[in-house]
C-alpha cells in the first residue's frame, strides 16, 4: 500500500511539474504571437515588405497556447464555470458533483488524445507540410492537440484524486461565493449577491 501511495505522489509531482512548464511555455507563446503579429504589421505597413511566415507562426503559437495551456488552467482551477446551480448545493453534494463532472471531462480528454495521437503520427510519417510559402512541417501544430489533451487528462486525474481525498477527510468549503453572479439582483430586496 505504501508503494502505491509513493507511486501516486510521484505521479502527482511529475504531472504538476509538466503542467507548470507547459503553462509557462503557453504564456510565452502568447506573448511571442503578439510580438510576431506586431512585427508583421510594422514590416507590411511601414516598410512595404510582404510577410510570409508571421501569420502562420502566430496561429501555430496560439494553437499551442490553447491546447497545451489548458492543463495549467485546470491545475489553477480557472476554467470557465457556470456556478448558478452548484453554489446552492451542500458542500458534500457540491464536491460529489464536481468529481462527477471532472470524471466526464477526463474521459473526454482521454478520447480526444486517443484519436489525436494517430493523426499526429500520420503527419510525421507522411512528412506533411503546410501549403503556404513558408511551408512548416504540420507535425508541429498537430502535436499540440494530443499533447495538450494527454496532459489535461493527467491533470484531471490529479484533480479528481485531490477532490476525493478532501471529500474523504471532510475538508470542504462550507460556503462558495458566486463568481459570475456578483452583480445580479435577486430576491425581494434586490440586493446584489455577495
Amino acid at each position: 500500500m505504501d508503494m502505491i501511495k509513493t507511486a501516486y505522489k510521484i505521479f502527482v509531482r511529475v504531472t504538476d511539474i509538466l503542467t507548470i512548464i507547459t503553462g509557462w511555455l503557453a504564456a510565452l507563446s502568447l506573448v511571442a504571437a503578439a510580438f510576431i503579429v506586431t512585427e508583421a504589421v510594422i514590416v507590411r505597413k511601414l516598410l512595404g515588405i510582404s510577410t510570409i511566415w508571421q501569420i502562420e507562426a502566430s496561429v501555430i503559437l496560439l494553437i499551442f497556447t490553447v491546447f497545451v495551456g489548458a492543463p495549467f488552467v485546470q491545475k489553477s482551477e480557472h476554467h470557465l464555470n457556470v456556478d448558478l446551480v452548484i453554489i446552492h448545493l451542500s458542500p458534500r453534494t457540491r464536491e460529489i458533483t464536481l468529481i462527477i463532472v471532472s470524471i466526464l471531462t477526463c474521459i473526454l480528454a482521454a478520447i480526444l488524445a486517443w484519436y489525436a495521437w494517430p493523426m499526429w503520427w500520420e503527419t510525421v510519417v507522411n512528412n506533411e507540410h503546410s501549403e503556404s510559402l513558408w511551408g512548416p512541417p504540420l507535425w508541429i501544430p498537430h502535436l499540440f492537440l494530443p499533447l495538450g489533451m494527454t496532459l489535461l487528462f493527467l491533470q484531471y486525474v490529479v484533480y479528481i484524486g485531490r477532490k476525493i481525498e478532501s471529500l474523504r477527510k471532510g475538508d470542504l468549503e462550507e460556503k462558495v461565493l458566486p463568481s459570475e453572479l456578483s452583480d445580479v439582483m435577486i430576491g425581494k430586496d434586490k440586493a446584489p449577491l455577495k
